[in-house]
């Protein structure tokens, strides 16, 4: 097969990828008053600022998913297909990135970031685009990125949101956002497109439980976003090997030892 058939078109891909760094780039340098809000819900005070890095943050989110559907508008393959699932991972990952460029001192180390932000992005748009279709050849590769992308992303939004010290009631919605974005992605992509509701808010719903708890913890960022890592890892590897017709035991002997790997990753590194 082409390999040119199975790669998206160059000057959407130019276009889409010029568009969100210069979002980046121009947010870094603007500085515009940020919006205080106080809401109070069910007795709990939330104090809540909306500037320009939120606004980005949104913007890139919706910026890419609507760019990733552009981008599939001329896949020979997916006339007749819903192309909903292949804007999960874009938006997810100009979100997540979007914090480390916001709170970074503007330095080389931040145009480093820079520069990675935007290979990741290019990866996750070429992947997904070569995902539509599993006769490609470059089908597993593209699978196996976007895989270990989701879970990549879900590490470094959850370390930087406990190394920002933002407060729980804002860090829970994220993290459960995040953990149903990736879980729903991984399981679209091993189940030949059938979405998994159900597991993936389970999912979702379980990584925020224990992200409270591990919130009041004495963990460093990095090990808090391994031990979050290593749950969502394990939870979602369970759930796609129950769908591939495991048995209990048997599909949960490599989720416990990823589980114990990560957690004892994460303790070593809080200690060292």
């Amino acid at each position: 097969m082409n390999l040119a058939r199975q790669l998206p078109d160059r000057e959407r891909l130019s276009t889409l990828m010029a568009v969100l760094l210069l979002a980046y780039a121009v947010a870094r340098f603007i500085q515009v008053p940020g919006l205080n809000l106080s809401l109070n819900f069910a007795g709990v005070f939330i104090p809540l600022q909306i500037d320009i890095d939120t606004l980005v943050a949104v913007l890139v989110a919706g910026l890419t998913a609507t760019g990733t559907d552009w981008l599939l508008q001329d896949h020979p393959d997916l006339s007749q297909r819903r192309r909903l699932g292949h804007w999960l991972l874009p938006a997810m990952t100009a979100w997540v990135l979007a914090l480390p460029l916001a709170n970074l001192p503007l330095s080389p180390f931040w145009w480093l970031v820079f520069g990675g932000s935007a290979a990741l992005i290019l990866t996750v748009l070429i992947a997904e685009y070569v995902s539509v279709n599993r006769e490609y050849r470059l089908f597993t590769s593209a699978q196996m990125a976007l895989s270990a992308l989701a879970f990549g992303l879900f590490l470094i939004l959850a370390i930087s949101l406990r190394a920002i010290g933002m407060r729980l009631v804002l860090i829970l919605p994220a993290i459960a956002a995040a953990a149903f974005l990736v879980s729903a992605r991984i399981h679209l992509l091993r189940s030949q497109a059938r979405w998994q509701w159900p597991q993936s808010l389970a999912v979702a719903l379980l990584c925020a439980q224990i992200a409270a708890t591990l919130h009041y913890l004495p963990l460093s960022a990095v090990s808090f976003g391994l031990a979050l890592l290593g749950l969502l890892y394990a939870l979602t590897v369970y759930a796609a090997a129950l769908n591939s017709g495991q048995r209990g035991r048997e599909a949960a002997n490599e989720p416990l030892v990823a589980l114990g790997l990560f957690w004892g990753l994460a303790l070593i590194i809080n200690f060292l």
